[in-house]
């Protein structure tokens, strides 16, 4: 990966998620431009780990355990992707089978830079 354009971490997983990502002077885009996921949980040895793409170019995350409204959720490793006209809320708990549970459009917008979570998880 050359330039992501942002790096995303997970403190609670230690997980690194690379968002927006070119090989140097390519433009191509690593992941589809999507989440470029790398363990660090020994941060001298990084190791790639995998990556979505399934919603294409992600501008911003932000990645935590889910302690949410939806109880089927609780726990699990959630990434809420802001893709410049969807968020898009991903299931990362397990690496080899992650799972887009929702894509939703921004409404009026013609293109969203970032987005946070409320500290109880309730909205984006």
């Amino acid at each position: 990966v050359g330039n992501p354009h942002n790096i995303v971490i997970n403190e609670e997983t230690g997980y690194a998620y690379l968002v927006g990502s070119t090989r140097s002077g390519s433009g191509y885009r690593v992941c589809s431009g999507g989440l470029h996921i790398v363990d660090i949980r020994e941060p001298l040895t990084p190791v790639f780990s995998t990556c979505y793409g399934g919603d294409g170019y992600t501008h911003d995350a932000q990645c935590v355990i889910y302690h949410g409204p939806d109880v089927r959720y609780h726990d699990h490793e959630i990434c809420f992707a802001y893709n410049e006209n969807t968020l898009t809320v991903v299931d990362v708990t397990n690496k080899n089978s992650i799972v887009m549970l929702s894509r939703t459009p921004y409404q009026d917008v013609s293109y969203s830079h970032q987005g946070w979570l409320t500290e109880d998880h309730a909205y984006a």
